[in-house]
Formats: C-alpha cells, structure tokens, sequence
C-alpha cells in the first residue's frame, strides 16, 4: 500500500512538471516524444518514457517498449528501447542511470548501466558497467548548444577511455547524443544525435494539424484495386471524401466527411459475376488529440490516419495474435502522385511459431503509408489519385476528377442530372427537359431573384418536357424549381436575355 501511494503520487507530480525545468533529466518523464537521427540524416527514431514508479528512495522510468529483429525478417517483443529499458533518479547523489535490462535487481551481470552525474564537477570520475566489468565515465566539459533554434546548457560526459564514447546531455532538453543500444563498452559505437527538442506527440512528427489539413470542401480520390490471385483482377473502382465539418479545439481536431464509392466487378473466372455497384452517401467522423497525436474513428476506416501516430517500432497488439508496429520517421520515403514523401509507415506483423513476427504474404501483408497534409497515401489494395484541397488560400487540384464525377454530387449536378434548360440563356422562351418521364404529377415554377414566384405550370406524369413562355418577364437571373408530389424540389438557375 505504502507503495502504491508513492507510486500515484510520483505520477501526479509529473504531470504537473513544467516542460521548461527538466533538472538535466536525460528524457522527459511527462510523456514527451524523443527524436535521435542515427547514421542517416534522413531517419528519425523515436521513443519515450511511458510508465513510472518508485523503488525504496529511486524514481523508476519506463522507456516504452518495441519490436526488435531476430533475422533478417522476423521481429520479436522487447523491452529495451533504444537507450535501455529504464531511466533510474537517485535523488540522495543527484544521480541518473541507464539501465539496458531490468537495473539492479534483476541479478544480471551481463547488463549495461550508463551513469551520468550531471551535477558532478568538471574532471570528476566515476563507474558504468557493461556486460561484466566497469568503464570509467568522466564529465568533461560544461557549456552552451544551440538545440533546434534555442539555446541550453550542456554537459559532456566520456565513458571509458580516450577515445571513449561521448554523451551529452542537455539541461531543459535532455539526451543530446548517446550510443545507440547502450553499447558504449564497444570500439565505434553507433551514435544517435537530437533531431528536434522533445515535445508532445501532437505537436511532435505525428501533429495532426500537419498530418492531416483540409478545409470545408476539399476532396481526396483513392483509386480502389481488390488484391487477388487472378490474374485478370476481380474488382477495381474509386472512393472519394469531401469534408463537411472541421472543428478546431484548444486540445482536439474533428473532421466529418462525406463518402461514397462505386467498384466494377469483372465477372473474370472465379470471381463475383460482373457488375457494378454505387454506395449510398455515408458520413465519416475523425477526430485527434493535439497532444497524444492519437486519431479516433471507426476501426475499419481504412483511409484515415488512424495507425499512423505510433513510435518508431512500438506496436500495438491486434487480434489474432497479430501486432501493428510503426516505423521510424523517414523525410524522403516515397509517397503518392498526389502528395508529398510519407514520413510515416506502419506495417502489420502475425506471430508464427517458433520464428517471431513476420509481415503478411499476399493480401495479409498490411503497410499503410501516411503524408503530411493529405494522411492516409496508400496500402495493398488502396492509393490517393486526386485531391482538391486549399492551401494558404489557393485552391490546389492534383490528379483528375474524371473518375469520381458520378460520386458525391453536388445540388446543382443533381439537378442537371435530373433535368435541363435550353437555351441558357434564353430568350422568350426555354425547354424543359427531364432526364425519364415524371414518375408523378410536378409543379414547374418560376422564381425571380427575390425568391418571388413569376410563373407556376403543371407537369403531368409520364411526361418528358415542356416549354417555358418567357416574354413576359424582364431581364435577369432566375431560378426554376421542379417538384414532384412527395419529393425534394430541385433548382437549375435560367439567365433570361432581352
């Protein structure tokens, strides 16, 4: 109990810490998102501290955990994050340590421990531990670094010998480099370096008001190919969105879309007959936090960014014994036709006995890439082709509607489809033409542009078209209305010329 009590009250106390007053802390125990580049300029790995407790006097972080290679395609569940997998403070020496496994209890000697003492004195020395013998950890040097535009004190510590590996640690920002794996105990260690200073995920790589920024009417096309093994394809077709609604809160995103799709069955052997089907119109809801980064919709929304903000080899466990991993960050990453590079990627991984977590074969095999801007860009059987979007006040078009003209129609191409004036503009008079014969009796009016009525006929069912007489009326813009008994009205807009 006694525990417990220290356990909450630590959590509580580090909710409230402030971003700004870190005390050399090498990573953020509010939940903050780290970001390192390692070899390539152009990958950013990305981790954080998920979990805390207590042990006697020490505060105990938890780094969260991932999925690590077992071969060149299998991946295992692990504990050990890039720098370990625990953070320890010990407040009575002012004292933080990484430890590679479960820290000192676990009994293991073969573990790693990097000590950094941050509040040491220039030239003061002390032990790490890797596998079964001791390094010598020195600080060496105090300064100033400019971190991502903003400038912080830094302390340098070597551990082992000259060379040694180098670690620097930030005092508002944390870890600024570090030997990757923990391995500071091998010749050449690989380094990882800051990529950008640590913030919440919402406003990290996975911000939403970055991932995905559309405004009322902007559009995305996906063109739609079912996976099979026939070689001549069973199914293909188009899903477009237009966004209804965008609510911006201090604290949350929310967009509601309209939806609708139509697929062309071939009828090939061994797949459906050939047809072809129109969905009805649905709506689709997304909304994310700005500080998790965390999108919540419906679970078999496919086209949203949905799996998109998860850590660099974190996982998410699925059902079927199957786990959604995230990758790192990639600036260059190919993405679509119709956006820019997909920094990020998660992939689907099934646990097959006695060899790990592999990606899926054939139409189980489950990457999902994501843009900034547009989110979701494509997977196995979907991929962005068309946008109309507006940015920075331009309307912006890529790819062609052509395929997607029949779907989400406006009022007016309702109308059109339903039925035409000619000639527009008119003179003394305009035809009226339906697109079938009215199924029921119609009224036709007529209204001027102060939505008065300047002429009413009747249309009888069965019938196709009539003529409007116009020579009466003046010049000007009008609006003819078409409503048969138990429907909506529909409007076309007739210019009358003189």
């Amino acid at each position: 109990m006694k525990h417990l009590y220290q356990l909450l009250l630590l959590l509580s106390s580090l909710t409230a810490l402030p971003a700004t007053a870190q005390n050399w802390r090498p990573f953020r125990p509010n939940g903050d998102v780290h970001a390192f580049r390692g070899t390539s300029a152009d990958t950013v790995l990305t981790l954080r501290l998920d979990s805390a407790g207590v042990h006697g006097t020490d505060s105990v972080y938890y780094f969260n955990r991932i999925m690590r290679r077992t071969g060149s395609f299998a991946w295992q569940k692990a504990r050990n994050n890039q720098f370990g997998q625990q953070l320890r403070y010990t407040p009575a020496t002012r004292t933080y340590v990484l430890f590679w496994d479960g820290g000192p209890d676990t009994g293991l000697s073969l573990s790693y421990a990097l000590v950094l003492k941050p509040f040491a004195r220039v030239g003061d020395t002390w032990s790490s531990f890797f596998t079964d013998y001791g390094l010598t950890t020195t600080l060496v040097s105090r300064g100033t670094m400019m971190l991502d535009g903003v400038q912080d004190s830094v302390a340098t510590f070597r551990a082992g010998n000259n060379p040694g590996v180098l670690v620097v640690l930030s005092k508002n920002n944390g870890l600024v480099s570090g030997p990757a794996d923990l391995r500071f105990g091998v010749p050449a260690a690989r380094q990882l370096t800051l990529a950008r200073r640590p913030a919440p995920a919402g406003l990290s790589y996975y911000n939403p008001l970055t991932l995905l920024n559309l405004q009322l009417g902007d559009e995305l096309g996906y063109q739609y190919t079912q996976f099979t093994s026939n070689p001549i394809g069973c199914g293909s077709g188009n899903v477009l969105r237009r966004i209804l609604m965008r609510q911006l809160t201090a604290d949350s995103l929310t967009y509601i879309c309209q939806e609708q799709s139509r697929t062309v069955y071939s009828g090939a052997p061994g797949c459906v007959p050939a047809s072809t089907t129109v969905s009805p119109v649905s709506r689709v809801r997304m909304s994310a936090s700005l500080r998790t980064g965390q999108w919540r919709g419906s679970s078999s929304d496919r086209l949203s960014p949905l799996r998109a903000p998860l850590l660099s080899y974190a996982y998410q466990q699925l059902p079927f014994n199957a786990v959604l991993m995230g990758y790192p960050v990639v600036s260059n990453r190919p993405g679509g036709a119709c956006s820019g590079p997909a920094a990020l990627q998660t992939e689907v991984l099934y646990n097959r006995t006695g060899i790990g977590y592999t990606p899926g074969l054939d139409a189980l095999n489950q990457q999902t890439l994501s843009a900034p801007g547009v989110g979701f860009v494509r997977d196995l059987e979907y991929q962005l082709t068309y946008t109309r979007r507006t940015s920075s006040g331009t309307l912006q078009t890529c790819g062609s509607r052509t395929d997607f003209a029949t779907l989400l129609p406006t009022r007016a191409a309702r109308a059109a489809a339903t039925f035409q004036l000619y000639p527009n503009p008119a003179g003394s008079s305009a035809t009226l033409t339906l697109a079938g014969p009215a199924r029921t009796a119609t009224t036709v009016r007529l209204l001027d542009a102060l939505g008065r009525t300047a002429g009413t006929w009747p249309l009888a069912a069965g019938q196709t078209a009539m003529v409007l007489p116009l020579q009466a009326l003046a010049a000007g813009m009008y609006v003819v209305e078409v409503q048969a008994i138990g429907e909506r009205p529909q409007h076309l807009r007739l210019q009358l010329e003189k």
